[in-house]
């Protein structure tokens, strides 16, 4: 029964609040839920109290985005050291003894293996490039540059340098490099 009085209790206080919504009177429950406004008109214009926070842009960083002075040498570097990866690569795969040495049915390569580190070279350049993001002319002349240097210039770097090219070479390389050089 007491749920009953309730629905009875909830029923007509709705039918008066239709009927004052109906006639226009003021609603007396604060909020409107059916029919116009109590209000005549909103508020005319901008709010002029309102608070507005700024928000702030995340950077977007990414990688390869840093400064030319921090990137450039590291650049020269990668193309240096993909010559020399290249040419260790290359003393390992296809050098007497090597890894893959060349046998007889695939003679006709043995003209080109003295290129085959400039090959590995630009393939390893290419792939450090992409992966530090080296864009733009800037970077990508450094990485040439890098390159350029190391296969002009390592008979230097291997008078200043002889006993770690003897560690990733052997010997004897360093001993007919530094003679070819003199």
């Amino acid at each position: 029964m007491a749920g009953m009085s309730v629905g009875k209790e909830q029923k007509n206080s709705f039918e008066d609040r239709l009927k004052r919504i109906n006639k226009g009177a003021p609603n007396t429950m604060g909020e409107v839920h059916i029919g116009p406004r109590d209000e005549e008109r909103s508020r005319k214009g901008k709010a002029n109290n309102t608070v507005r926070m700024k928000s702030r842009k995340k950077k977007n960083v990414r990688v390869g985005e840093g400064s030319n002075w921090v990137l450039v040498p590291v650049a020269i570097m990668i193309g240096g050291l993909s010559v020399f990866a290249g040419r260790a690569a290359s003393f390992h795969f296809f050098g007497d003894g090597g890894l893959m040495p060349i046998e007889m049915p695939v003679e006709a390569l043995v003209p080109y293996l003295p290129y085959a580190y400039l090959m590995i070279a630009g393939v390893l350049a290419l792939l450090f490039t992409w992966t530090f993001a080296l864009n733009g002319m800037f970077r990508k002349l450094a990485v040439a540059a890098g390159f350029a240097g190391m296969l002009f210039g390592e008979a230097q770097v291997i008078e200043q340098f002889p006993d770690t090219y003897a560690n990733f070479f052997s010997k004897d390389y360093v001993a007919d490099v530094l003679k070819s050089a003199a």
